[in-house]
């Protein structure tokens, strides 16, 4: 079994393996030892991109979301309200425009993993807005689909949802880890408490469990955020 500085870096890798796959139109190297089940394309607002993608190895299943990137992405990123989790009963409320974007991908993912041998260790990361569609996809994936071994593992992620989504997730979802910089501001979002007198709507934020902090300021806001930042932390681990 490999150790958890490995599963990190692994993590790490397949989260710049995303943007390497959006920036380059679907097409990026595979880690050593797995091979492609699929990429994965999402829609934010009304454009849709490449998203992701699912490994397979002789040990692990491997479903990783790249972050922001495009000024949809931000739109989508900028919607809070809140709707109900629809994947599984009673577990809360999250965030609007995380949610759009997962519902986009969730049913061509869904489809691959029924296919896929379910006594493999299922990994899920992400990074920034991806770390946030990770957390949605761990708990349906933990719900909905065979796999016994399961672990979350995100970068730099925003919160999800309330407290009802946070209790829920972390009950079913054991082995689950965030990685945050504490120089990073993403992290801190969306704001606990958000009220909007205007229409008299209010919703909370709260982070799902558990949490690995450390603190590297790199000088600005992008770089104490990059996935870069956070791969050069891991790699310190003993």
């Amino acid at each position: 079994m490999a150790t958890t500085k490995e599963l990190a870096l692994l993590s790490a890798d397949c989260c710049i393996l995303a943007y390497t796959q959006y920036q380059q139109n679907g097409i990026f190297p595979l880690p050593d030892g797995f091979g492609l089940v699929q990429g994965f394309q999402a829609k934010a607002i009304d454009t849709i991109t490449w998203f992701g993608f699912i490994l397979e190895s002789d040990q692990y299943v491997i479903v990783a979301f790249r972050g922001t990137q495009s000024d949809p992405d931000w739109i989508a990123d900028s919607l809070i309200n809140q709707r109900e989790y629809p994947y599984t009963a009673n577990s809360g409320f999250v965030h609007n425009g995380f949610l759009s974007i997962y519902e986009s991908c969730r049913d061509s993912i869904m489809e691959s993993l029924v296919h896929l041998p379910a006594d493999k260790t299922l990994l899920v990361t992400g990074h920034s807005l991806g770390g946030a569609l990770a957390v949605l996809h761990a708990l349906d994936a933990r719900v909905n689909t065979k796999f016994k071994d399961y672990i979350m593992f995100n970068f730099g992620a925003p919160k999800v949802g309330d407290i009802a989504f946070r209790n829920y997730y972390n009950l079913q979802v054991a082995n689950s880890t965030r990685l945050v910089n504490l120089f990073d501001i993403v992290p801190l979002l969306p704001p606990r408490k958000i009220l909007l007198e205007q229409i008299e709507a209010q919703w909370e934020y709260f982070h799902v469990n558990r949490v690995i902090t450390f603190a590297a300021n790199q000088g600005s806001i992008i770089k104490n955020h990059e996935i870069f930042t956070y791969r050069s932390e891991v790699e310190k681990w003993r």
